[in-house]
């Protein structure tokens, strides 16, 4: 009797590690590796860290040509959504400095009413107006089907912000 405990229990352990072990492999080669490997031919953004959870991506990145980025930032969501089939992928931007997160949040207001009634063409000129204002050496705005990127820059110190183009609720300017 002895000795079918320990052949069940062997058996279990090796099933567990085949399966588990399995689940692994398969996160770090069909989903980490390819996602490394497209984030390492961006030519746009550095990774910074890369988690694979079981219920979501996390993808951290540092851009270093803002210009660039929209483009291979678009390209990179379609492929780890192809990956990852239904699995969430959270991307977060290390181009955050305190300092010009403050002239981005003085001009979110309008920026996000701006969102908000589609009124995209008033972007550019809002972000020069920044420019100008809080004398940045850089500040761009750009846009795709999905989202707004501004890029804000000031010697060292840079910021950039993914704002989506769509949201839950919607807001109809009417007059």
């Amino acid at each position: 009797m002895q000795l079918r405990k320990n052949a069940i229990a062997l058996s279990l352990l090796a099933t567990l590690i085949l399966l588990f072990g399995g689940w692994f492999l398969y996160q770090k080669l069909e989903v980490e590796q390819p996602i490394r490997d497209q984030v390492g031919q961006m030519q746009s953004a550095d990774l910074v860290q890369l988690n694979v959870g079981k219920d979501h991506i996390q993808i951290d990145l540092k851009v270093t040509n803002p210009e660039l980025f929209p483009l291979e930032y678009k390209q990179l969501l379609q492929q780890a959504k192809q990956l990852t089939r239904d699995m969430p992928i959270e991307v977060t931007l290390n181009n955050q400095s305190k300092e010009l997160e403050q002239v981005w949040m003085n001009g979110l207001f309008s920026f996000t009413e701006a969102v908000d009634l589609h009124q995209y063409s008033r972007i550019p000129e809002m972000v020069s107006q920044w420019k100008t204002t809080y004398k940045l050496d850089e500040a761009i705005a750009q846009m795709d089907a999905d989202h707004v990127y501004v890029y804000l820059k000031r010697g060292t110190n840079d910021y950039y912000a993914i704002v989506p183009r769509t949201s839950d609720s919607e807001v109809i300017a009417r007059g």
